[in-house]
């Protein structure tokens, strides 16, 4: 027989229209006047009455008849109902940090928006009426950034105060100096309000607030702001409410720290509740590949098979435009070869780091244990196990592809693999040979691309329509030809090669840029400015892609296009950047931002040629003596490898460009 249901008070059922109207805890609360808890329990009431345990069934019995229970029917109801309402809410959260999530992946370029969002969400699932982001300034200061729904009193005064130092005893000032999540229960009850501490009296006479939590807004040990939230009546928050409103803050230091790892490295937050439309681009999180290293010491296979398992992920995800990958000549560096993950993230200022083991089976298989470490977080936040059965990784590659994009959270792992699979060639044996191909390509050693070059054409011996392989063959020649000016044969054999590439796959961002780079040292400035964009729209943070397309720009006298690439090239390559900082300084150069190129330019490790010339330039500019010595190690590199540089040379698409520097090089005495 159906148990007979009690009947609802004329609040319960309020209550419960609501709820399944579609309002939410704060919703029900404003429109009847009560704190969002007392809606809480009203529905856990409800539960139990109706002896529902989901939404659904809580809108089909809604017109039930009463009934009476009996005492242990009434414990299992109230317990039922318990239940289902942390289901509903566990559930309602999963949806608000999918949401939020969600606007940061697809708003990522508005910190406004992020940040925006953040509060909102915060506010609603933390049950409170007010938040406010505070951004800190060290020595106990911070500024109000960015508010949702305080009012205009509070406001104007947090407006006037700019940047504000906090007294110690503060709920700001508590969290700098502790670096842990503040709870106040009272703020009119604690000696500081009575004290007349202007900060609190601030906050409990202008807000309004009465309860209220502050968490710190970190990123590893350092300490970007405060995530603040307020409640205008005596409820302070538990200890459920403390963990979701971290989950935000945590949240709050990605959309920051990404914010801040842009050219310029400003944070710019509206102090408004408006979202602003006009923010800078901020990037995606920094992800490193690393190698996954062999267990058994005496196993010569195993660690060639994690390096060409990291390297094909890598150069993978680095082709997709939803990744910012740390190229391998960084990730696969003896540099970091034996430090922790949290170690390698702090190096190469990667958020995202890969890494794990790989260990020989008995039965001629491998098992692969990859992990997933965060920055600031020691312990992993995915880590799983995969098994080949033999050497042959293909099946065992796009497992792990998509599993690492899955718990990255992207929800394209079909399509990377759909591409990856169409890029990768077929034969193991010509994978095995172009993976060790770039390996020694990303040597950039004087011969480094000479044995890369062997490998590759094995690659393409043993698949000849393997279109990446023909690229990266074609690159060789170019490198060559780099070295060696005078050989124009070389420029027309990677012609050849790039042209092949391009035809088998046209859409390759790798096919596109050695076209580009070809046409551009060809003197071909359309034809290479359109490969460039067809490439950076494919892979924008593909470190070999970006560097080309930004001496495209460079060559074409788009310098401060160049100067953005170049940075942006220097951070997916932290570790082999002396290049590309080079030629970052080069541009500052014909920027006329000579400092700029001169601390560029001074911290390469081993300078070439080319790069001594224009640090001469621009220390003669600027009548630095020191000019004197730079020409003469300049002069002194022109005797040991016999490459002496001239302007005319390089592909200037303005002749005034080239001329500019060609007198700029006759100011310091090198011509």
């Amino acid at each position: 027989m159906e148990q007979a249901k009690e009947a609802l008070s004329d609040r319960e059922h309020e209550v419960a229209t609501a709820y399944v109207d579609g309002q939410n805890y704060k919703e029900i609360a404003r429109t009847l006047g009560i704190a969002p808890s007392t809606v809480r329990t009203h529905l856990r009431t409800v539960y139990r009455k109706l002896g529902v345990t989901s939404r659904t069934e809580l809108t089909q019995t809604l017109d039930a008849q009463t009934g009476a229970t009996s005492p242990t029917q009434r414990n299992d109801a109230d317990l039922i109902a318990e239940l289902s309402l942390e289901l509903d809410e566990a559930v309602r959260r999963e949806r608000i940090l999918a949401r939020v999530l969600r606007i940061i992946s697809q708003q990522g370029h508005s910190l406004d928006a992020v940040i925006g969002a953040v509060l909102d969400h915060a506010l609603e699932i933390c049950e409170a009426e007010f938040g406010i982001l505070f951004e800190y300034h060290g020595d106990l200061r911070f500024r109000a950034k960015q508010s949702r729904n305080i009012t205009p009193i509070f406001g104007g005064w947090l407006e006037e105060q700019g940047i504000f130092a906090a007294d110690p005893e503060t709920g700001l000032g508590r969290v700098a100096t502790r670096l842990t999540t503040v709870n106040i229960t009272d703020v009119r009850g604690e000696n500081i309000y009575q004290e007349g501490a202007p900060l609190r009296i601030a906050t409990a006479d202008l807000g309004q607030a009465r309860s209220f939590v502050a968490i710190p807004i970190m990123w590893g040990d350092k300490l970007l702001g405060a995530f603040t939230v307020y409640r205008t009546r005596l409820h302070p928050f538990d200890d459920r409410t403390l963990e979701l409103a971290q989950l935000f803050a945590d949240q709050a230091a990605i959309a920051i720290e990404n914010a801040r790892s842009q050219p310029g490295g400003k944070l710019h937050i509206e102090n408004s509740d408006i979202p602003s439309a006009s923010d800078s681009i901020s990037e995606l999180p920094l992800l490193a590949i690393l190698p996954f290293r062999a267990i058994d010491e005496d196993d010569a296979t195993a660690p060639a098979i994690g390096r060409r398992l990291a390297s094909s992920i890598s150069m993978e995800l680095a082709s997709s435009p939803l990744f910012r990958i740390i190229d391998p000549a960084s990730s696969f560096s003896s540099k970091v070869a034996h430090m922790t993950p949290m170690q390698t993230a702090e190096l190469l200022g990667a958020r995202l780091i890969v890494s794990g083991s790989i260990r020989g089976l008995p039965d001629g298989g491998y098992r692969i244990a990859p992990t997933l470490h965060e920055a600031g977080r020691p312990a992993p936040i995915w880590n799983e196990l995969f098994t080949s059965p033999d050497s042959n990784t293909n099946a065992l590659f796009e497992s792990l592809l998509t599993r690492l994009c899955a718990a990255i959270g992207t929800g394209v792992e079909r399509q990377l693999l759909d591409a990856a699979k169409a890029r990768r060639s077929k034969s193991q044996s010509a994978m095995d040979h172009f993976l060790e191909g770039l390996e020694l390509h990303h040597l950039h050693g004087s011969g480094g691309f000479l044995m890369a070059r062997q490998h590759f054409e094995t690659a393409l011996d043993l698949d000849t329509d393997f279109a990446r392989a023909r690229a990266a063959l074609a690159i060789t020649f170019v490198r060559e030809w780099f070295w060696n000016s005078d050989r124009l044969d070389l420029l027309d054999i990677a012609e050849k090669h790039a042209r092949t590439a391009v035809v088998l796959a046209p859409q390759d961002p790798w096919s596109q840029t050695v076209w580009g780079v070809v046409a551009l040292y060809n003197r071909q400035h359309d034809i290479a400015a359109a490969s460039f964009d067809r490439a950076m729209e494919a892979a924008p943070y593909d470190s070999y892609v970006v560097s080309r397309a930004a001496l495209g720009k460079f060559y074409s006298g788009d310098f401060e296009a160049a100067i953005e690439l170049f940075q942006r090239a220097i951070k997916l390559d932290p570790l082999h950047a002396d290049r590309q900082r080079g030629m970052l300084g080069h541009a500052y150069f014909h920027t006329g931002q000579h400092d700029l190129a001169i601390a560029n330019l001074k911290v390469i490790e081993k300078p070439l040629a080319w790069e001594l010339v224009w640090l001469a330039c621009c220390q003669a500019i600027i009548g630095d003596a020191e000019h004197y010595t730079t020409v003469e190690r300049y002069r002194a590199s022109v005797q040991i490898s016999s490459v002496r540089y001239e302007a005319r040379a390089r592909p200037f698409k303005d002749d005034a460009d080239m001329r500019k520097l060609e007198a700029a090089m006759q100011n310091a005495g090198i011509i």
